[in-house]
């Protein structure tokens, strides 16, 4: 890429001098901005592609402070995003422009605006998203010159002018987005909100707030306030300086601005903030600091039952909360004590910080030593027809769902593959439907670009063959040419690899001719359709010969569930699928529940070991299960029935964002969100008597108080949010027991247990509320299977998909005392203002009361539904 020229020439008077508040990211970002290609400061032209598939000039600029991307018709500058009124979609400006005839009209001629902290994830090189295919489809394009950007709910392609030019602009993105992450823990989460907001609120671009911008900052952070108050606290802070030096009336820093929300927030509740309460009940009134000592003693080994954190771990704490950028004056009052105490403000960043989470941080933490046993001891991250991008019957298939399914940590991606005639290639679908097709060759493209620009743990490829023999050999050869060494290659051994012997590998699942079930899920599906027109070729359900070729690529290979007698002695690389019909009849039976447990256990019983001695074989097993057919919506089944019975592949529709979907977000964000979970050890014992999974438990929560909550959807406009918290206890038990608060013997093995509860809403402030909730109590029967998610929902209408953010966490990955829960959005995606987004609570765990009376009297209120 030329340094010197560019597609609208070196103008540096033109240039866009962005007006982002000082903070310590900011300076961190602009000590690399010598590694940035200069030319991006100007603008770098580039080939949009427009959602009616076409290609249209723009320009894509970095921000001088290195905080935005900007995509726009013509260069960026400061008059420009003055400008602009209104908003058009997801941080866009638009403007009034001109006609050629002279006449005025409304052409939008929208700037996206992408902040840092919003991007995803960024990929290049192939097709891999819907409208580069439906460009594809119209005109040849040069794969090479490809970027795509994902952002919040959605993404931007654009072809670059050449490879220098895509290649400077890649290392530019991801040189700043890592020394962002790298970075954000150092700031507030008030300052990182406000830093976050500040262009849209700034609105004459002066790095400076007026009183009608602060104004509307209140309503963005959702916070009302009488306007007279908020006026004369204004002033009152605004007095203090003289303005920017073109300013008519008063206007304020971005440290004044946080100074003025403190203000704010301490009077709003007459200095009774939540942070106080717990501050004075563990340290006592008369102390406004404390030191490291006091902190271990009485709040982490005390309140917080962290017994093994050792004093140096306290100071540690304390030299990293001192170093961070909350406000100026704090910095200043503490900066003598040598970061030996903190004080109530610390403190209650503390509290809120990831540091704190309610999410153990060794759970989350990728740990590659607990990765050395077989694939079949673990849960593996597993998507259902993942090319699909909305119902099972009409929508559109696409890679970009591969895409959004790998970046998102799934680790097992299906493939249904079809012959196309016309085309003579290979390509998947969902056979029978009117969904579209894609070829099968860019879907192993876009999974060996994954793999290159993201190497860890192996990526299971489940093939779903409907292929005739020419185009199995086809998809053999695509497989090998493409992916070369990163495809593993079985040899003869029956012992199934563990992840860190697959790493970096791309694993083959086969699959046998279509099973009975197969065609029972196609049936369900045709029959749903409801359009007479789609008929189901006989002739192509009948037995498949599988290839030599593509057959030796096979690992894991599918066979027709008969009985477990039978699967007992199969080889570890065979496999079963059951489909969620098929799950309820399985688990009707109380031999075929124990079995089936047992089946995946993995470690033989006494009976096994004796049959298998003259092998000296361990036969670990491995199961996958699947939506039912019937699910034409592409919902989700709740997966906890199928992880309680050991099932290794629990597929999910990934396009569908429900809650089901929510509990496998959770479980797989534990183990560094790697995309493997070793199963608890109450799943890969030989007992095949045990019934339980972990000791019965009684949870208690209590809901005090949130920070920064955003609007739905993350938007910039609309009213401000009256937020309330739904907490729920998703539980299992596979076998018949005593329900526990009825009491009475249930007789269905498939139980699922709901416990909800749910707090008063807060009215008109998103920005810290409080709850203070009573003691929610509910009863956990199955703590390695159970989970607890937590859902903020807009009062105002209280439906599913309005709900604000949501949080998901493993029952046994909870840790007690006064804790933090971080949110993510709809998509469960943490991005820009879901990233300081979170509430506190209190939670206590302790055993289950043994009589009814005192499990009923814990939580008499306590809603229970029972899921059949």
């Amino acid at each position: 890429m030329n340094s010197t020229t560019s597609s609208h020439g070196r103008q540096k008077s033109g240039r866009l001098i962005t007006t982002t508040p000082s903070t310590t990211i900011g300076t961190s970002l602009l000590d690399i901005k010598s590694e940035i290609h200069p030319n991006f400061f100007d603008g770098v032209s580039i080939l949009k592609v427009s959602s009616k598939g076409t290609l249209v000039p723009r320009i894509i600029t970095i921000s001088d402070d290195l905080f935005t991307v900007f995509i726009s018709h013509d260069k960026v500058t400061k008059e420009r995003l003055k400008s602009r009124i209104k908003y058009k979609g997801y941080k866009a400006y638009s403007k009034f422009v001109s006609t050629v005839v002279g006449h005025s009209a409304q052409t939008h001629r929208d700037i996206r605006v992408i902040d840092i902290c919003d991007i995803l994830f960024v990929q290049s090189g192939f097709i891999g998203s819907q409208k580069l295919e439906a460009v594809a489809s119209k005109m040849k394009i040069n794969a090479s010159r490809v970027v795509s950007i994902f952002y919040h709910d959605t993404g931007i392609d654009f072809l670059m002018k050449n490879e220098d030019e895509r290649k400077s602009l890649l290392k530019a993105i991801d040189i700043i987005r890592s020394k962002y992450h790298e970075c954000k823990t150092m700031l507030g989460r008030e300052r990182k909100l406000l830093r976050y907001i500040w262009y849209d609120t700034d609105w004459d671009k002066s790095g400076m707030i007026a009183q009608s911008e602060f104004l509307h900052l209140l309503v963005r952070i959702n916070l009302y306030i009488k306007t007279e108050f908020a006026c004369r606290l204004f002033n009152e802070v605004a007095n203090t300086t003289h303005g920017s030096p073109r300013s008519k009336s008063p206007e304020i820093t971005f440290n004044q601005c946080i100074d003025l929300l403190r203000k704010i927030k301490r009077e709003y509740f007459n200095g009774n903030e939540m942070r106080d309460y717990i501050f004075d009940s563990v340290f006592g009134e008369d102390k406004d600091k404390v030191t490291a000592e006091e902190f271990l003693t009485l709040f982490l080994h005390g309140a917080q039952n962290e017994v093994g954190v050792t004093i140096n771990e306290a100071k540690r704490i304390f030299s990293d909360l001192n170093r961070m950028e909350i406000l100026r004056a704090h910095h200043e009052d503490t900066e003598h004590d040598n970061h030996i105490t903190i004080d109530r403000l610390l403190f209650e960043e503390y509290l809120m910080s990831s540091q704190n989470d309610v999410y153990d941080p060794k759970r989350r933490e990728f740990d590659p030593q607990s990765l050395n046993e077989p694939i079949s001891h673990y849960w593996i991250n597993t998507s259902h027809n993942t090319y699909l991008t909305g119902d099972q019957l009409r929508s559109y298939s696409s890679v970009e769902m591969y895409s959004l399914a790998l970046h998102s940590g799934c680790k097992c991606l299906e493939l249904d593959c079809w012959d196309d005639t016309t085309a003579e290639i290979p390509v998947v679908y969902h056979g029978y439907t009117l969904t579209s097709k894609i070829p099968f060759q860019d879907i192993i493209t876009a999974v060996k670009f994954y793999i290159i620009n993201n190497p860890g743990l192996p990526i299971i490829l489940s093939l779903e063959n409907h292929c005739s023999p020419i185009y199995q050999r086809t998809m053999a050869t695509i497989l090998k040419t493409t992916l070369e060494d990163l495809l593993y290659v079985p040899g003869r051994s029956s012992v199934l690899p563990t992840p860190n012997e697959l790493i970096g590998k791309v694993v083959i699942k086969g699959k046998r001719p279509p099973e009975k079930e197969d065609l029972d899920e196609m049936t369900e599906s045709s029959r749903a359709l409801g359009v007479e027109k789609v008929e189901i070729d006989k002739s192509s359900t009948q037995s498949v010969t599988i290839v030599e070729d593509l057959a030796n690529l096979t690992l894991l290979n599918g066979v027709s569930f008969k009985n477990f007698d039978t699967s007992m002695q199969m080889s570890s690389t065979d496999m079963h699928s059951f489909s969620e019909t098929k799950i309820t009849r399985v688990l009707k039976s109380p031999e075929n529940a124990a079995r089936w447990r047992e089946y995946n256990r993995t470690a033989p019983t006494i009976s096994q070991e004796c049959a298998l001695h003259d092998n000296d074989v361990s036969r670990d097993h491995m199961s996958r299960t699947y939506p039912s057919g019937s699910r034409v919506d592409s919902s989700n089944a709740e997966p906890l029935v199928a992880w309680a019975a050991g099932c290794q592949l629990v597929a999910m529709n990934f396009q569908t964002h429900d809650a089901a979907l929510g509990l496998n977000d959770g479980r797989f964000r534990e183990n560094g969100g790697c995309g493997y979970v070793r199963k608890p050890d109450s799943l890969l014992t030989p007992n095949s008597e045990q019934r339980t999974f972990g000791k019965d438990i009684m949870l208690n929560i209590r809901v005090l108080s949130g920070t920064c909550l955003p609007k739905p959807k993350a938007e910039k406009f609309g009213e401000i949010i009256d937020p309330y918290v739904v907490v729920r206890v998703d539980d299992v038990a596979l076998d018949a027991e005593c329900d526990p608060i009825e009491g009475s013997l249930r007789k269905d093995l498939l139980d699922r247990y709901k416990y909800e509860r749910r707090t008063d809403d807060v009215r008109d402030n998103g920005y810290c509320p409080q709850w203070n909730s009573g003691l929610y109590s509910f009863p956990v029967k199955s703590p390695d299977i159970a989970m607890v998610s937590f859902n903020v929902i807009y009062a105002d209408a209280g439906f599913l998909e309005n709900t604000m953010c949501k949080a998901t966490i493993p029952v046994s990955c909870l840790r007690e005392g006064f804790r933090s829960v971080h949110f993510y959005d709809q998509c469960n995606l943490q991005h820009g203002p879901f990233e300081f987004a979170s509430i506190l609570i209190e939670i206590e765990i302790k055993p289950m009361p043994m009589t009814r009376e005192d499990t009923t009297s814990a939580d008499t209120n306590a809603r229970l539904k029972g899921d059949t």
